[in-house]
């Protein structure tokens, strides 16, 4: 009701403030307003991608979380990174989202008219939007400006953007935004570059813990930002211990720098805890990644490296992991879901029903599929 209220009194001011749009031909400052998080980054890849090519010679930055900068940048998919923190990416109680008297909705409109000073050609909107994410676009004033406005602020755009229902997932989402601009795109241009360098590294670390180039490595990463979307530490200890005695498996258990893993190690698991590039690079001699839905799940498929990932709240059809491979474990029977992250119970059901056994199937699945492919290879060979 609030967002409807401010969407009504906001269209004659937007009506008076309205500029000329600006050709295409002649855009050479973009800005890309991506609120979510760095799984968000990877879903919105080809986006980027299709921008660059687009205006090659365009200055491009990105407004959002502090953390994509590694991403953004050594990808070479954005020029600058302007960060800021969303009220309603940084939180999920709605109070502390709507709180004025709180610090991040005065620092979020500050750096929004600092933006509107730099004069940018054209903006976009990553992805699922609202009258919340359009007044941002308006604020930051870029003369034209590119967004969906079936949720409210269609007059602080200049451009709506179609949706396409037939095509409902994330990615997708995205690129209709370049589409109705008429410009190509590829949706499967999202993998991440690795360097040589990195690559060497990986390759001396994995060595050191005793993992040869003929082993089946496989990775599991429990984390998740949400804990609603954690399927939870034991069971994914307990995959990780069939894992190590069903195949002779070697098992990277990933977890972030910030927190110390909760696994015993033995001489088939390893805790890992890099930092991201490292990470990214020490994934890619995974034959798959075992994990929640989450930034890794993506940062696998953009690596080409098949996942199991286990869904509760979201939808896989919207938010799943691109390319070939994945497999997805997920309870759809439990009513309740999709939920937005906002779990009715006091704990996520549609993720602690799934059992420790239709995991290890998916996985069994993916190993065997794996060992096929490395046979045909050799046969090819």
């Amino acid at each position: 009701m609030i967002l409807r209220f401010l969407d009504a009194i906001t269209r004659p001011v937007a009506w008076l403030s309205r500029s000329r749009a600006i050709d295409l031909d002649k855009v050479k400052r973009i800005l890309v307003f991506v609120p979510g998080q760095l799984g968000d980054i990877m879903m919105i890849t080809p986006f980027l991608r299709g921008i660059r090519t687009r205006f090659p010679q365009a200055h491009i930055a990105v407004l959002g979380h502090s953390k994509l900068k590694t991403l953004l940048l050594e990808q070479r998919l954005a020029d600058e990174l302007i960060p800021v923190r969303t009220p309603w990416g940084e939180f999920s109680s709605r109070w502390r989202i709507y709180n004025p008297f709180g610090s991040v909705w005065p620092s979020f409109i500050r750096t929004l008219l600092m933006i509107r000073r730099r004069r940018f050609d054209l903006s976009f909107m990553a992805g699922f939007c609202d009258f919340r994410h359009n007044l941002g676009l308006w604020l930051a004033g870029a003369k034209r400006r590119v967004a969906y406005a079936y949720a409210g602020g269609a007059a602080l755009i200049t451009d709506a953007v179609k949706p396409d229902l037939a095509q409902p997932h994330y990615t997708d989402f995205c690129l209709q935004s370049l589409k109705g601009l008429g410009i190509d795109v590829n949706r499967d241009d999202m993998f991440i570059r690795i360097e040589e360098k990195e690559r060497e590294s990986a390759e001396e670390f994995l060595s050191s813990h005793g993992i040869s180039p003929g082993d089946v490595v496989v990775g599991i990463h429990p984390g998740a930002r949400l804990a609603v979307r954690q399927w939870g530490e034991e069971r994914f200890r307990e995959v990780a211990h069939r894992v190590s005695r069903q195949f002779g498996a070697k098992v990277l258990w990933f977890a972030n720098p910030a927190n110390p893993a909760t696994i015993e190690e033995g001489a088939n698991i390893i805790s890992v805890s890099l930092p991201l590039r490292q990470f990214l690079a020490v994934l890619t001699h995974c034959r798959l990644l075992i994990c929640n839905d989450s930034g890794p799940m993506h940062m696998a498929a953009g690596l080409g490296i098949p996942t199991v990932a286990i869904f509760g709240p979201n939808n896989p059809e919207w938010f799943g992991p691109l390319g070939p491979g994945h497999r997805i474990v997920i309870r759809r029977d439990v009513w309740c879901r999709p939920c937005s992250d906002r779990c009715l119970f006091d704990e996520p059901y549609c993720l602690t029903l799934i059992p420790v056994n239709q995991v290890m199937d998916a996985v069994v699945e993916a190993i065997e599929e794996s060992a096929d492919r490395e046979r045909s290879k050799e046969l090819t060979l």
